[in-house]
């Protein structure tokens, strides 16, 4: 079945082909030096200029669009809260800041394929444990969503239409017996997936075919980077 990845369009970006090391060291540069930008033209600047970053990015809007929406509370919540406090000027100042620091790690996150990321994250001395958790964390949720839809199809061809009030029953009955069965199904199929991969020599590290290396295309981007932070 087909699901929404967050690096789906990451190998047709203009951007892949550089070193993932340099765009999240570039880009967590930039959020530490925007986090102190108090005026509001340094922050447009940053704003534009990370929004014409991904707009080089080639990614699909759309597709960008559902990665920063999962950003919108974070970005409004904090704002109306300055608005009451300080007043529209530092709210806008400040939602700002977060919609450039989210649209950095949106175009990195869009522009690297995860276990990539996860690589980076582990040659920045991330530890293993962690970064194996946020791995399988992101590929169980498609194991858990495969086995919702099965349930789904097999309620379906036994004439379930889904109709009736919540509190009915026989409602709540067939829910809570679903709900039990996809967490019972995704362990046992979470089981077979980590077998599988302890038979092909999985040891908690992530291995891919390509080695990272930084080259002459990626030399302004670290320079860059070095200026943010001075």
């Amino acid at each position: 079945m087909k699901h929404y990845e967050i690096d789906k369009y990451a190998h047709s970006s203009s951007l892949f082909q550089f070193d993932p090391r340099v765009k999240l060291a570039c880009a967590i540069s930039l959020i530490v030096v925007t986090a102190f930008l108090r005026s509001m033209e340094a922050v447009m600047v940053v704003l534009l200029f990370t929004a014409l970053l991904v707009l080089f990015s080639r990614v699909p809007l759309g597709h960008l669009w559902k990665n920063l929406a999962l950003a919108v509370p974070f970005i409004v919540v904090p704002s109306l809260a300055l608005l009451f406090t300080s007043g529209p000027y530092n709210a806008a100042v400040l939602a700002m800041r977060i919609l450039a620091s989210v649209l950095a790690l949106t175009a990195v996150i869009s522009t690297t394929p995860l276990f990539d990321l996860l690589r980076t994250l582990r040659w920045f001395r991330m530890p293993k444990l962690l970064s194996s958790i946020m791995m399988f964390a992101y590929r169980f949720i498609f194991v858990l969503i495969d086995e919702m839809d099965r349930m789904k199809m097999a309620r379906m061809a036994r004439g379930y239409t889904g109709r009736g009030n919540i509190l009915s029953r026989d409602v709540f009955r067939t829910l809570s017996f679903t709900a039990g069965m996809i967490f019972v199904r995704s362990n046992s199929r979470a089981t077979r997936i980590y077998d599988a991969l302890l038979a092909r020599g999985y040891s908690g590290d992530v291995h891919t075919l390509d080695r990272m290396k930084v080259r002459g295309r990626d030399v302004p981007s670290a320079q860059c980077s070095s200026a943010s932070e001075r």
